[in-house]
């Protein structure tokens, strides 16, 4: 240890390297064939169980009656054509998968905007029968309402999915109340039980454990209007919002994650100025619990904003922001120390102008996904909701509370927000084993022609190698003791391949695990491939 503690003292103050950059190409790998669609809501899902990840695309919009389409994917690559259309053609909106009855295979839902006459219509439900969605949907609302987005999650902690609707139409100041559809036994009822006192036209919708209290909240963005967030009580959501943001904004999307890395979700807003109000990106940041009433931050620039997606797809421990545009670009507003930088440090190319409507992260091609076996959260008895360390994952293969192994009956879960939501709260611990990727491509859907995936470009790694040369020696010692005890150089990219010892914390046992590794003929680093924290 003397001759590594030498080295160090040395070479420590001099060994600093650039932050990275956004690993995405600038032009898609894959885009859709099929254009005059309006193609709205896209979700990344494994509809089929091959291990691979579709690309499950909502159609219509405002514009035609059109189909709804899966995109399936085959040992990584992706139909250019679908390989699965519904039946029947709406003016539909966003969409969201989720496993309803808890067999295993994802459903399909979809908010329909409009019906012919600008009338009102209802949501839709598509089944998943043994990994083939019906092309005829099987469960639909009752009621008529105006929606243009959807969102599972548990809002009553019985550990199914429940359907929340953003509901209203503010083109023609259609004010409605917004929705919940409960799961009873596998099915959705189809009046909803729950509904907002609170009647201002919403366009997006999503859960988050906002409090960190073990459940899950639930947020609506405001067409000409400001945000709502309904706090859950642990088996209800409270009828009229407790939060607001106040102000007028027309929003048009919103996503949750934690910019700061402080445990708290912050909430990220696509702003649209063709009503006449303020068209930026904003972020709201949750102090304790409690988002602030105004934006931490603001991009630099404005217009028709549409949709923000957060995910860490630089992979260097923080969440970075994408964001799009109509007729505009799909950009990347890069998380540096916990804050977004205010103009994009990624753009597409601009031979790739398009109505961004959604943007969506997934491993598509595969390269990047790796095993997480173990991973385990402390429970107290009361705590339902927990939220993986890795996500947007790309599958969950098992839930063990206090040791036993629950059926897919006892939890539900959303891939993409990273949490799993318990029917019964488990009093120790609860411990995950899934797959995530640190190579996550970028999904747009476009309104405009056609849909597109950006490729991640990360390179493949391997576990020790903190300053990525593709091998481990000294300078791998350095980098991580430099990362870990002096703040710097930049976070590994991806931030886990510093974790030498698989304990899934970067600290200073790495760094004196990769010291007797190379200095003194040590443990090998453990396999990254197999994930184990």
């Amino acid at each position: 240890m003397k001759r590594f503690g030498f080295i160090l003292i040395i070479l420590l103050g001099a060994f600093q390297l650039g932050f990275g950059e956004i690993p995405l190409e600038m032009y898609p790998y894959w885009r859709s064939t099929e254009s005059g669609v309006y193609s709205t809501g896209a979700n990344w899902g494994d509809i089929d169980k091959n291990g691979f990840l579709d690309f499950v695309v909502s159609n219509g919009n405002d514009m035609a009656l059109a189909p709804n389409y899966v995109y399936f994917n085959s040992d990584g690559s992706l139909q250019t054509s679908y390989g699965w259309s519904s039946s029947n053609s709406q003016y539909s909106g966003h969409s969201a998968l989720g496993d309803v009855n808890g067999d295993g295979y994802l459903d399909f839902a979809v908010s329909n905007y409009i019906s012919s006459g600008w009338e009102k219509t209802t949501i839709q439900l598509y089944m998943n029968i043994g990994g083939s969605l019906e092309v005829s949907p099987s469960w639909q609302s009752e009621d008529s309402i105006h929606t243009f987005a959807c969102a599972f999650g548990d809002a009553d902690g019985d550990g199914d999915l429940d359907l929340a609707v953003a509901c209203g139409e503010s083109y023609f100041d259609v004010y409605q109340r917004q929705r919940i559809y409960f799961n009873h036994g596998g099915s959705l009822e189809t009046i909803p039980s729950w509904t907002s006192v609170d009647t201002v036209p919403c366009y997006d919708v999503e859960w988050g454990d906002i409090d960190n209290d073990g459940d899950l909240d639930l947020a609506f963005i405001g067409s000409i209007g400001p945000l709502f967030i309904y706090y859950n009580y642990g088996d209800s959501i409270e009828g009229k919002a407790s939060w607001n943001s106040g102000g007028y904004y027309d929003g048009n999307t919103l996503n949750w994650g934690d910019m700061d890395n402080d445990g708290f979700l912050d909430l990220a807003v696509a702003n649209n100025s063709q009503m006449g109000q303020p068209g930026y990106f904003q972020v709201y940041r949750n102090q304790g619990g409690t988002l602030n009433p105004t934006p931490v931050w603001q991009s630099s620039t404005e217009g028709y904003g549409s949709s923000v997606s957060w995910c860490d797809v630089d992979c260097d421990g923080d969440v970075d922001l994408a964001a799009g545009r109509w007729w505009g670009y799909s950009v990347i507003y890069e998380n540096i120390g916990g804050t977004l930088t205010n103009t994009p440090t990624w753009q597409c190319s601009s031979d790739y102008e398009s109505v961004v409507e959604e943007m969506v992260w997934g491993d598509a091609d595969g390269d990047g996904v790796v095993e997480v076996i173990g991973e385990t959260h402390p429970a107290n008895g009361e705590k339902k909701t927990f939220y993986l360390n890795h996500y947007p994952a790309h599958s969950l293969e098992r839930v063990i509370a206090d040791g036993d192994t629950l059926l897919l009956s006892q939890f539900c879960y959303n891939l993409a927000g990273g949490w799993v939501s318990l029917a019964s709260a488990p009093i120790f611990q609860v411990v995950f084993d899934y797959h995530f990727s640190y190579k996550p491509d970028l999904g747009v859907s476009n309104w405009d022609t056609f849909n597109y995936v950006f490729k991640n470009t990360a390179p493949l790694y391997i576990c020790g190698d903190g300053n990525g040369d593709e091998s481990i020696d000294l300078g791998d010692v350095i980098y991580v003791a430099n990362y870990y005890l002096k703040g710097g150089p930049p976070p590994p990219t991806p931030i886990f391949r510093a974790n030498a010892n698989g304990d899934d914390v970067i600290n200073l046992s790495d760094v004196i695990y990769l010291a007797n590794y190379y200095l003194k003929a040590g443990s090998a680093p453990h396999d990254c491939q197999n994930y184990v924290p």
